[in-house]
């Protein structure tokens, strides 16, 4: 679903969407606001939101809280568009819930990929089943299930393809791009900013003793201490 307001960037994802949709392999539908969306919601299978931040009425970043406090549609992957591009933009909008976070103006050559890599997760959904633990982090990668301490947190799927890295080779050295190419497209402008703002709030998911474990080597990389 594209939650667009902007009469001409909607009749342009519109337009993008026929003629270059068919490479996300899925259909979609489209919403002028968030009134428009939840009416959607109610009646169809939605698996992506492509979401624009400014929006009258309730935001784009406000839909995104209500959504992951929703049961039901807290798993909805969310693309954040946006022409806000500052750090402190993104890094709100990963606070918020978002999955991946694109600038305007974009590429839909770009945006496709975004949805395909979505897509591909969200079709895997942790399919390679197993056990990580890691010094009272726990993560069943079958069920996406993580436990620190003995006690269950949620996640967002970025941070747990970025945990799972991390729990299966812990005190190795991560290199930023290469966290990024795997939990991420490989275009973006801020991918920097977009990465160390998931990784905070990974630690932050995890709690100050064990979120802590995840040390940064400056201009080096990220690594798990075990």
């Amino acid at each position: 679903m594209i939650v667009e307001d902007h009469p001409d960037m909607y009749r342009l994802y519109d337009s993008q969407m026929r003629k270059g949709g068919h490479s996300t392999a899925m259909s979609y539908c489209l919403a002028r606001n968030v009134a428009e969306a939840r009416k959607l919601l109610s009646t169809r299978g939605i698996d992506i939101i492509v979401m624009d931040w400014m929006m009258p009425g309730m935001d784009g970043v406000s839909f995104v809280r209500e959504l992951r406090a929703d049961p039901e549609r807290k798993d909805i992957l969310i693309i954040m568009v946006t022409a806000k591009g500052m750090a402190a933009d993104c890094a709100a909008a990963l606070d918020a819930g978002v999955d991946d976070y694109l600038t305007k103006p974009f590429s839909f050559d770009v945006l496709f990929a975004r949805i395909r890599s979505l897509a591909r997760r969200k079709d895997r959904s942790f399919r390679n089943e197993g056990l990580l633990e890691s010094a009272g982090i726990k993560l069943d990668t079958g069920r996406g299930v993580v436990t620190v301490g003995g006690r269950e947190v949620r996640l967002h799927p970025k941070e747990l393809v970025l945990l799972e890295v991390f729990l299966r080779r812990p005190g190795m050295l991560h290199p930023p791009r290469q966290l990024w190419d795997r939990g991420w497209a490989p275009d973006s402008e801020n991918w920097e900013h977009t990465l160390v703002a998931t990784i905070h709030n990974l630690k932050k998911g995890l709690g100050p003793k064990h979120g802590n474990r995840i040390k940064c080597a400056r201009g080096l990389g990220y690594f798990l201490e075990r």
